[in-house]
């Protein structure tokens, strides 16, 4: 992940320094008393891991309180300028050239990534840092030392060198790693660096500079702890000029990268810094009981610095040959298991991140840039597996696209039957404003996108009108289509007949042919004479219809019911005559009213249905009927889903 790479603010620039400086005394502090071989130095340094650590990760900040802090002892404990000053310099410089390293000596890389040391590359490029850096500071110190008269050159340069190599990389390694896990970690990352288009130095120049004066400075110590006899002249411009060029190199610009600075953020140690950690520990440890050993053996023979340059040249041969194994070790477990499984953890999160959609929309082939693993072992099999997964996600949402799409069409089909079903049902209202003395309202509110359920109405003659209240069996498209032939086959029979038993045995005959699905309609087909009310019906398994009389309570009209239309060829239907006066009533519906169902699975029934019918006025309109019949439903039911289709019709001679 890509972040910028924000500048401390002078407030947290001045808190790290003070950080740092405090917490160098603080671990020197206990150290002060042990074993002390020159004024302010002693042979055991835990704290000189504090330099290289926090030099390295805060640059500039960590390396000025590490210096200030030093040079604030050296005058607490009554040293001079002559001590305290170079001091301070040597300090600042040992801190600081650990960070320059790191972002100038790139080696071929084109990008920067913060010093975490997560891989097994950046512990052994830090281990080479730490070792020049040690080096360059322990001919700094030695050549102090025998200016200043604390002892002759070289009789405790092995032993500052060990001081500064094994506690940075003994200690500083585990320090940065659990620093560089923690969520919110703040490198210091150089300025310039940052800056695309600022010219830098390349590589190779710096590089040259740092290797001419790294050399000035091995060949003085090794000439002048070999007792070599070199011309002091000589000598003096070996070694200043290996200082200068080291100054030079360290506060020169540092080289330009093409490529953006790149941090990971880690929210927690990865695994592969665990198992580095684990190993590094171990390594650890076993050092620890080489130098207890190596003391116990020799305390009673030795004493003083050669004791502990006994010690230290114990623990630096065993440190460097556990070094060399457990990153053999690691190299090999970071090849063949961390980098793969942190490979392949990264994919999964890439493709969890995708839109599959798009991917399969613009064709993207995701198999193209996948990474394959032939180890042999788990971790083959876990690539391969993923690699499966990816395959099997890729081709379900392929089919869903293919099958969202089919059903985006579906859903459109069905929204023109839904609308081509309800222009077939008379919708217009008031239906008959020429006639006065009657009015009707209908409506009907299907379950699914189409409905089985239909009702009509329409004038026979100038003074007969038709009313229609029908259930198809089944619900959706195959009853939809049935509901629209059976509607006109009704509709066209009672142009042709005036018996409501004639007409549903003529449709029954025409629905019976080719139903080879077994679908049948319910029926109730009423024909009434406007003038005189008298009417006509037959009820062909459907609902009992109501009637309120003109001052009185809707009540049931219990007549017997034939065979539902489209079951048998030839059936006979049974008809009966009923009458309605100025001011009665007819409400006729399906089953969809009595059988709604609550959450708990109960109906609403006939008796709920008659109880809000007669909560009505006398003198209220039809449209209002049907609307308190459905609101009655509606509370009834409550969140339940519509089980089935709602039709109901209401009809009223003025």
């Amino acid at each position: 992940m890509k972040e910028i790479f924000l500048p401390f603010t002078k407030k947290e620039w001045l808190f790290r320094m003070v950080f740092v400086g405090v917490l160098f005394v603080v671990v020197a502090a206990p150290f002060k008393s042990i074993l002390t071989l020159v004024p302010g130095m002693t042979e055991v340094r835990p704290a000189n891991m504090i330099p290289v650590v926090f030099g390295l990760i805060w640059g500039p900040a960590g390396a000025w309180g590490i210096a200030v802090a030093n040079a604030i002892t050296d005058v607490i404990s009554g040293s001079g300028f002559n001590v305290w000053f170079p001091g301070f310099l040597i300090n600042f410089f040992y801190a600081y050239l650990p960070y320059k390293m790191w972002y100038s000596l790139d080696l071929g890389r084109k990008t920067v990534d913060k010093p975490n040391l997560k891989s097994v590359s950046d512990i052994v490029r830090f281990i080479i840092i730490v070792f020049v850096d040690s080096l360059v500071t322990t001919v700094l110190l030695s050549v102090l030392f025998e200016y200043l008269g604390f002892q002759t050159y070289g009789s405790s340069g092995l032993l500052l060198f060990f001081n500064n190599f094994d506690f940075a990389v003994v200690l500083g390694i585990p320090v940065i790693l659990l620093i560089g896990s923690r969520k919110n970690a703040v490198f210091w990352i150089p300025e310039g660096i940052e800056r695309k288009g600022r010219r830098g130095y390349s590589t190779v120049s710096n590089i040259m500079l740092f290797s001419l004066a790294t050399f000035g400075l091995v060949y003085y110590l090794l000439a002048r702890f070999q007792g070599a006899s070199i011309p002091v002249q000589t000598e003096l411009w070996i070694f200043d000029l290996g200082i200068l060029i080291e100054i030079a190199y360290v506060f020169k610009g540092f080289m330009h990268y093409e490529n953006e600075v790149q941090k990971v953020n880690i929210r927690t140690l990865s695994i592969r810094a665990k198992v580095m950690l684990g190993f590094l520990l171990i390594t650890v440890f076993c050092v620890v009981m080489v130098g207890v050993t190596a003391y116990m053996g020799r305390a009673d023979v030795l004493s003083g610095k050669d004791l502990w340059e006994y010690i230290y040249v114990a623990v630096g041969i065993s440190l460097n040959i556990m070094f060399v194994v457990s990153l053999l070790f690691l190299r090999y477990v970071e090849k063949n298991i961390t980098i793969p499984v942190e490979i392949i953890a990264g994919e999964v999160d890439e493709f969890a991140g995708r839109d599959h959609l798009a991917d399969v929309k613009d064709e993207v082939d995701l198999s193209a840039g996948r990474n394959r693993f032939y180890t042999g072992d788990e971790i083959e099999g876990l690539s391969e597996a993923f690699g499966h997964m990816m395959d099997d996600i890729n081709s379900y949402v392929g089919n869903l696209v293919s099958v969202t799409a089919e059903k985006e069409r579906i859903g459109a089909e069905l929204d023109i039957a839904t609308q081509i079903q309800a222009d077939m049902l008379p919708s217009i209202f008031p239906a008959f404003p020429e006639r006065p003395e009657i009015d009707i309202y209908a409506s009907m509110n299907p379950a699914k996108e189409v409905g089985g359920d239909f009702y009509d109405f329409f004038m026979i003659d100038d003074d007969h009108i038709g009313m229609v209240m029908a259930d198809v069996s089944g619900k959706g498209v195959p009853a939809a289509l049935f509901m629209v032939i059976a509607k006109t086959l009704i509709k066209n029979q009672s142009q042709l007949s005036e018996s409501p038993a004639e007409i549903l045995y003529n449709v029954n005959n025409q629905l019976c042919e080719g139903n080879e699905a077994g679908l049948f309609v319910t029926v109730w087909l009423g024909i009434v004479q406007i003038s005189t009310g008298k009417g006509m019906a037959a009820n062909a398994g459907h609902e009992y219809p109501v009637i309120r009389r003109a001052g009185g309570q809707f009540e049931l009209i219990k007549t017997k019911h034939s065979p539902a239309v489209a079951c048998m060829e030839e059936m006979k239907f049974k008809e009966h005559e009923f009458e309605l006066n100025r001011g009665d009533i007819l409400y006729v519906y399906t089953d969809g009213v009595p059988e709604a169902t609550d959450a708990n699975n109960e109906l609403y029934g006939t008796d709920r249905m008659l109880e809000a019918l007669n909560t009505i006025p006398e003198d209220t309109s039809m449209e209002n009927i049907l609307k308190t019949v459905r609101a009655s439903v509606d509370e009834f039911v409550g969140d339940a889903p519509q089980f089935d289709d709602l039709t109901h019709l209401a009809f009223v001679l003025k």
